[in-house]
Protein backbone atom coordinates (compact mmCIF):
# COMPACT_ATOMS: atom_id res chain seq x y z
CA UNK A 1 0.00 0.00 0.00
CA UNK A 2 1.37 3.23 -0.80
CA UNK A 3 1.80 6.51 1.26
CA UNK A 4 -1.82 7.56 1.21
CA UNK A 5 -3.56 10.44 1.48
CA UNK A 6 -7.13 10.75 3.28
CA UNK A 7 -9.51 12.69 1.52
CA UNK A 8 -10.86 14.90 4.11
CA UNK A 9 -11.76 14.30 8.33
CA UNK A 10 -15.26 13.40 8.19
CA UNK A 11 -17.03 14.84 11.74
CA UNK A 12 -19.34 12.46 13.65
CA UNK A 13 -22.25 13.75 11.69
CA UNK A 14 -20.72 11.86 8.52
CA UNK A 15 -20.50 8.24 7.63
CA UNK A 16 -16.49 7.80 7.62
CA UNK A 17 -16.04 4.64 4.95
CA UNK A 18 -12.39 3.30 3.84
CA UNK A 19 -12.71 1.75 0.54
CA UNK A 20 -10.34 -0.84 -0.95
CA UNK A 21 -10.08 -1.67 -4.46
CA UNK A 22 -9.84 -4.81 -6.20
CA UNK A 23 -6.53 -6.61 -7.50
CA UNK A 24 -5.70 -5.11 -11.13
CA UNK A 25 -8.00 -1.88 -10.91
CA UNK A 26 -6.88 1.28 -8.41
CA UNK A 27 -9.00 3.58 -6.00
CA UNK A 28 -9.92 5.91 -9.01
CA UNK A 29 -11.70 2.70 -10.87
CA UNK A 30 -13.52 1.36 -7.57
CA UNK A 31 -14.47 4.97 -6.95
CA UNK A 32 -15.80 5.21 -10.50
CA UNK A 33 -17.47 1.57 -9.75
CA UNK A 34 -19.72 2.80 -7.17
CA UNK A 35 -19.71 6.51 -8.82
CA UNK A 36 -23.35 8.35 -8.34
CA UNK A 37 -22.01 10.53 -11.14
CA UNK A 38 -20.95 8.45 -13.47
CA UNK A 39 -23.74 5.62 -13.29
CA UNK A 40 -26.37 7.31 -11.10
CA UNK A 41 -29.73 4.70 -10.61
CA UNK A 42 -27.00 1.95 -10.88
CA UNK A 43 -24.45 3.44 -8.71
CA UNK A 44 -23.97 1.86 -4.93
CA UNK A 45 -23.17 5.38 -3.82
CA UNK A 46 -26.41 6.84 -5.60
CA UNK A 47 -28.54 4.73 -3.46
CA UNK A 48 -26.73 5.29 -0.40
CA UNK A 49 -28.31 8.57 -0.72
CA UNK A 50 -27.07 12.05 0.17
CA UNK A 51 -23.48 12.59 -1.07
CA UNK A 52 -23.00 15.09 1.85
CA UNK A 53 -23.98 11.94 4.67
CA UNK A 54 -20.60 9.86 3.92
CA UNK A 55 -17.33 10.49 3.57
CA UNK A 56 -15.25 8.20 1.40
CA UNK A 57 -11.42 7.28 1.34
CA UNK A 58 -10.51 5.55 -1.37
CA UNK A 59 -6.79 4.12 -1.55
CA UNK A 60 -4.38 2.66 -3.81
CA UNK A 61 -2.26 -0.43 -3.53
CA UNK A 62 1.62 0.18 -4.00
CA UNK A 63 2.43 -2.61 -6.81
CA UNK A 64 1.92 -2.31 -10.35
CA UNK A 65 -0.08 -5.01 -11.45
CA UNK A 66 -1.26 -6.40 -14.75
CA UNK A 67 -5.03 -4.87 -15.65
CA UNK A 68 -7.93 -7.16 -14.26
CA UNK A 69 -9.62 -8.50 -17.46
CA UNK A 70 -11.68 -6.39 -19.28
CA UNK A 71 -11.10 -3.25 -16.89
CA UNK A 72 -8.80 -1.39 -19.70
CA UNK A 73 -12.08 -1.64 -22.26
CA UNK A 74 -14.07 -0.19 -19.78
CA UNK A 75 -11.81 2.35 -18.22
CA UNK A 76 -9.28 3.10 -20.62
CA UNK A 77 -5.67 2.13 -21.29
CA UNK A 78 -4.05 5.26 -19.35
CA UNK A 79 -4.95 3.88 -16.47
CA UNK A 80 -2.12 2.38 -13.90
CA UNK A 81 -3.44 -0.67 -11.98
CA UNK A 82 -2.29 -1.41 -8.92
CA UNK A 83 -2.13 -4.21 -6.17
CA UNK A 84 -1.57 -4.10 -2.48
CA UNK A 85 1.04 -6.47 -2.38
CA UNK A 86 3.45 -7.61 -4.84
CA UNK A 87 2.27 -11.58 -4.34
CA UNK A 88 4.97 -12.63 -1.72
CA UNK A 89 4.25 -13.28 2.29
CA UNK A 90 6.45 -10.50 2.96
CA UNK A 91 4.76 -8.03 0.93
CA UNK A 92 1.77 -9.06 2.19
CA UNK A 93 2.21 -8.81 5.65
CA UNK A 94 4.03 -4.89 4.79
CA UNK A 95 0.58 -3.97 3.05
CA UNK A 96 -1.04 -5.36 6.08
CA UNK A 97 1.02 -3.37 8.74
CA UNK A 98 0.66 0.05 5.91
CA UNK A 99 -3.53 -0.84 6.74
CA UNK A 100 -3.50 -0.69 10.47
CA UNK A 101 -1.07 2.62 10.45
CA UNK A 102 -4.13 4.27 7.78
CA UNK A 103 -6.36 3.28 9.92
CA UNK A 104 -4.90 4.54 13.13
CA UNK A 105 -3.52 7.65 12.13
CA UNK A 106 -6.78 8.47 9.85
CA UNK A 107 -9.76 6.32 11.62
CA UNK A 108 -12.20 5.56 13.12
CA UNK A 109 -14.32 4.86 10.25
CA UNK A 110 -18.04 3.66 10.62
CA UNK A 111 -17.16 1.12 7.82
CA UNK A 112 -14.58 -0.50 5.47
CA UNK A 113 -15.42 -1.36 2.30
CA UNK A 114 -13.32 -3.84 0.23
CA UNK A 115 -14.20 -5.24 -3.09
CA UNK A 116 -12.47 -8.54 -3.68
CA UNK A 117 -8.56 -8.65 -2.63
CA UNK A 118 -9.89 -5.37 -0.83
CA UNK A 119 -11.93 -7.12 1.06
CA UNK A 120 -9.41 -10.18 1.92
CA UNK A 121 -7.02 -7.41 2.88
CA UNK A 122 -9.78 -5.56 5.45
CA UNK A 123 -10.85 -9.57 6.79
CA UNK A 124 -7.25 -10.73 7.18
CA UNK A 125 -6.49 -7.59 9.56
CA UNK A 126 -10.22 -7.94 11.26
CA UNK A 127 -9.82 -11.83 12.12
CA UNK A 128 -8.33 -11.63 15.25
CA UNK A 129 -5.97 -14.79 16.90
CA UNK A 130 -7.28 -16.96 19.78
CA UNK A 131 -4.13 -16.64 21.60
CA UNK A 132 -3.64 -12.91 22.05
CA UNK A 133 -0.03 -13.55 22.24
CA UNK A 134 0.08 -13.98 18.70
CA UNK A 135 -1.68 -10.79 17.54
CA UNK A 136 0.09 -7.68 16.76
CA UNK A 137 -0.76 -4.46 19.21
CA UNK A 138 -0.91 -2.21 15.94
CA UNK A 139 -3.28 -4.43 14.79
CA UNK A 140 -5.47 -4.52 17.95
CA UNK A 141 -5.40 -0.95 18.01
CA UNK A 142 -6.24 -0.14 13.90
CA UNK A 143 -9.15 -3.21 14.58
CA UNK A 144 -10.99 -0.60 16.86
CA UNK A 145 -10.69 1.58 14.68
CA UNK A 146 -13.24 -0.27 12.14
CA UNK A 147 -17.20 -0.39 13.16
CA UNK A 148 -18.31 -2.65 10.70
CA UNK A 149 -17.56 -4.18 7.10
CA UNK A 150 -19.00 -4.34 3.62
CA UNK A 151 -17.41 -7.49 1.56
CA UNK A 152 -18.01 -7.14 -2.28
CA UNK A 153 -17.18 -10.00 -3.56
CA UNK A 154 -14.27 -10.78 -1.10
CA UNK A 155 -11.63 -13.30 -1.83
CA UNK A 156 -10.36 -15.36 0.79
CA UNK A 157 -8.25 -13.89 3.54
CA UNK A 158 -4.46 -14.65 4.05
CA UNK A 159 -2.73 -16.82 6.88
CA UNK A 160 -0.86 -14.27 8.82
CA UNK A 161 0.70 -17.28 10.79
CA UNK A 162 1.84 -18.90 7.20
CA UNK A 163 2.97 -15.45 5.97
CA UNK A 164 5.25 -15.06 9.51
CA UNK A 165 6.67 -18.65 8.37
CA UNK A 166 7.80 -16.88 4.53
CA UNK A 167 4.21 -19.13 2.91
CA UNK A 168 1.60 -17.59 1.09
CA UNK A 169 -1.46 -19.46 2.23
CA UNK A 170 -4.97 -19.00 2.67
CA UNK A 171 -7.58 -19.20 5.55
CA UNK A 172 -9.93 -22.41 5.71
CA UNK A 173 -13.30 -22.44 7.41
CA UNK A 174 -11.94 -25.03 10.13
CA UNK A 175 -9.30 -22.23 10.77
CA UNK A 176 -12.01 -19.87 12.24
CA UNK A 177 -14.50 -20.41 15.35
CA UNK A 178 -13.64 -22.08 18.68
CA UNK A 179 -12.31 -25.20 17.39
CA UNK A 180 -9.83 -23.03 15.25
CA UNK A 181 -7.20 -20.36 15.75
CA UNK A 182 -9.17 -17.26 14.81
CA UNK A 183 -11.93 -15.86 16.12
CA UNK A 184 -14.79 -15.07 14.03
CA UNK A 185 -15.17 -11.57 12.48
CA UNK A 186 -17.65 -9.97 15.61
CA UNK A 187 -18.57 -6.47 13.98
CA UNK A 188 -21.34 -5.98 12.04
CA UNK A 189 -20.76 -7.08 8.32
CA UNK A 190 -22.52 -6.88 4.93
CA UNK A 191 -21.71 -9.06 2.12
CA UNK A 192 -22.67 -9.26 -1.33
CA UNK A 193 -21.86 -12.02 -3.79
CA UNK A 194 -22.58 -13.97 -6.65
CA UNK A 195 -22.99 -17.27 -7.07
CA UNK A 196 -21.96 -16.85 -10.73
CA UNK A 197 -18.34 -15.50 -9.73
CA UNK A 198 -16.61 -17.87 -11.50
CA UNK A 199 -13.09 -15.89 -10.91
CA UNK A 200 -12.80 -16.77 -7.30
CA UNK A 201 -16.09 -19.92 -6.53
CA UNK A 202 -16.71 -20.12 -3.43
CA UNK A 203 -14.50 -17.80 -1.95
CA UNK A 204 -17.07 -14.83 -0.57
CA UNK A 205 -19.25 -17.54 0.57
CA UNK A 206 -16.92 -19.09 2.98
CA UNK A 207 -15.83 -15.26 3.96
CA UNK A 208 -19.69 -15.13 5.06
CA UNK A 209 -19.23 -18.01 8.09
CA UNK A 210 -15.83 -16.36 9.00
CA UNK A 211 -18.40 -13.38 10.45
CA UNK A 212 -20.60 -13.69 13.41
CA UNK A 213 -24.12 -15.13 12.16
CA UNK A 214 -26.11 -12.56 14.55
CA UNK A 215 -24.51 -9.62 13.20
CA UNK A 216 -24.05 -10.57 8.95
CA UNK A 217 -26.37 -9.94 6.26
CA UNK A 218 -26.09 -11.68 3.15
CA UNK A 219 -26.94 -10.09 -0.26
CA UNK A 220 -26.75 -12.49 -3.75
CA UNK A 221 -26.53 -10.53 -7.03
CA UNK A 222 -25.95 -11.88 -10.64
CA UNK A 223 -22.78 -9.57 -11.13
CA UNK A 224 -20.35 -12.57 -11.21
CA UNK A 225 -17.14 -11.34 -9.88
CA UNK A 226 -17.81 -7.71 -10.55
CA UNK A 227 -19.72 -4.50 -8.62
CA UNK A 228 -23.06 -5.40 -8.93
CA UNK A 229 -24.90 -2.33 -11.38
CA UNK A 230 -28.83 -4.53 -11.43
CA UNK A 231 -30.89 -1.54 -9.77
CA UNK A 232 -32.83 -4.04 -7.37
CA UNK A 233 -29.84 -5.53 -6.50
CA UNK A 234 -27.96 -2.60 -5.53
CA UNK A 235 -31.33 -0.91 -3.65
CA UNK A 236 -30.83 -3.92 -1.81
CA UNK A 237 -27.33 -3.77 -1.10
CA UNK A 238 -27.17 0.10 -0.29
CA UNK A 239 -30.23 -0.56 2.06
CA UNK A 240 -28.57 -2.98 3.91
CA UNK A 241 -25.42 -0.84 4.36
CA UNK A 242 -27.58 2.08 5.30
CA UNK A 243 -29.30 0.14 8.26
CA UNK A 244 -26.04 -1.27 9.74
CA UNK A 245 -25.01 2.08 9.49
CA UNK A 246 -27.81 3.87 11.34
CA UNK A 247 -28.05 0.77 13.64
CA UNK A 248 -24.68 1.91 15.28
CA UNK A 249 -25.29 5.47 16.05
CA UNK A 250 -28.32 4.40 17.68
Amino acid sequence: MAALEPRGIAGRGKFKILCLHGIGTNAEIFEAQTDRDVRPTASLRYHLGSPTAYDFDFVDGAHPWPPYPGILDIFGPQQICLSYFDGSASSSLAALDDLATHLIENGPFDAVMGFSMGGAMAATLLLQPQNPLLDKPEWVRARAMVHSAVFLCATLPVDVMELRRGEMAWIKLQDVGPCGKLRPISIPTVHAWSPGDVDNPGESKALVSMCDASERVEILHSAGHGVPSNRSEITAISSAIRKMLHSMRN
